[in-house]
């Protein structure tokens, strides 16, 4: 006959410390009111005798399925092709790695889920990135009424919803700032229909940008919603280069609409930045490599994963949460707005909008 070892339980971990089972449950999940000396030496000795707390005991204990799950939030049921999106790639993958740290698996649900998918899953909690007005999965996931954490503002949603976001404020005007001051001229904003509230947002500091200089607000808005249509930007490039009164300097709020100006901008004869400074957001790591190299916001999407796992995780065990976190956006200035022959890559950074913007050529900043 085959002997077996007997899994260590929580029982054997009680008896080896000298305390109640309770102890060690509270010492291991984090909760009660115990000395920190005690719940270290408990988990100490947990790890010694190889104890780990059975998954599904732990669920029935909780009442949680520890399941949570993300989603980009989008209009209608159009489908987004997602995983080719550098900005959405790293923001779910460091939601996920921070929800495993705290012992959630995170599921990664597509754009085009139905009502029955979101009646039906069991989760504990959900993600939603970018959500968007007219996403029918949004009311769905309210009525469950399970902690929500969005990354970006709902535009129809509620004072205490927890966000983790970018302040748009100050990122928008960290790059209306740069623009104006290496073109010395009026600065555009080239988008796509208002939907969500990074554009709104965008749109809403611009035009006080706008106001507080004197400058008459330049918005030029594609006829879409989706950066997948190329035929749109195209047809919007063109558009905007083709107005009697070209500004000095504009700013792209998609990254694909950049890379499409820059292409529309060689066949008119237009140079860049010696007749237009450009710049955009960096969501699909395009800058980089199109030419010239394109000047973007960095909006940190993996610490907004990271942030947002840890909030949903916090918010689902009962721990004080801040409703909105924000993180900070980095400016990094590229040939596509620096006029100088021989320009290298700037760094300037804006935390909040409370918090002055820093020129990284004097001083490291800390994201």
């Amino acid at each position: 006959m085959v002997e077996t070892t007997r899994r260590p339980g929580i029982r054997d971990v009680a008896e080896a410390a000298g305390v109640s089972i309770s102890t060690v449950s509270r010492a291991l999940s984090g909760k009660g009111r115990i000395p920190d000396s005690t719940r270290a030496r408990i988990r100490s000795l947990a790890d010694e005798l190889g104890y780990a707390p059975d998954p599904a005991a732990r669920s029935l204990a909780s009442g949680r399925t520890g399941l949570v799950a993300t989603v980009v939030s989008l209009p209608g049921n159009a489908p987004l092709a997602f995983t080719e999106i550098d900005y959405y790639v790293e923001l779910t993958s460091a939601a996920t790695r921070a929800a495993l740290e705290r012992g959630y698996a995170l599921v990664l649900a597509p754009s085009t889920a139905g009502p029955e998918t979101w009646s039906r899953l069991p989760l504990d909690g959900v993600i939603v990135i970018d959500p968007a007005d007219g996403d029918p999965a949004l009311p769905i996931l309210r009525h469950r009424e399970m902690p929500i954490v969005f990354v970006g503002r709902d535009l129809n949603g509620r004072p205490d919803d927890l966000v983790v976001q970018n302040d748009r404020g100050a990122a928008t005007r960290l790059v209306l700032d740069h623009l104006r001051d290496v073109s010395g001229g009026d600065v555009a904003v080239l988008t796509l229909r208002t939907f969500e509230s990074f554009t709104e947002e965008s749109l809403v500091a611009y035009r006080a940008w706008c106001e507080g200089r004197g400058q008459p607000p330049l918005v030029h808005t594609a006829d879409g919603d989706s950066t997948a249509d190329v035929a749109v930007l195209q047809e919007a490039a063109a558009a905007f280069l083709a107005g009697d009164e070209r500004p000095a300097a504009v700013y792209c709020v998609y990254e694909r609409l950049a890379v499409e100006l820059l292409v529309a901008a060689r066949a008119a004869g237009v140079r860049v930045p010696q007749d237009l400074a450009v710049a955009t957001v960096n969501e699909m790591g395009l800058a980089s490599t199109t030419e010239p190299p394109l000047t973007t916001l960095e909006v940190n999407q993996a610490r907004l994963g990271e942030m947002a796992g840890e909030l949903l995780v916090d918010a689902l065990e009962g721990r004080p949460v801040a409703s909105v976190i924000d993180v900070p956006t980095v400016l990094i200035a590229r040939a596509s707005s620096d006029r100088r022959p021989d320009a290298k890559p700037q760094r300037n950074s804006a935390r909040n909008s409370r918090m002055p913007v820093v020129d990284a050529r004097t001083r490291r900043n800390r994201t």
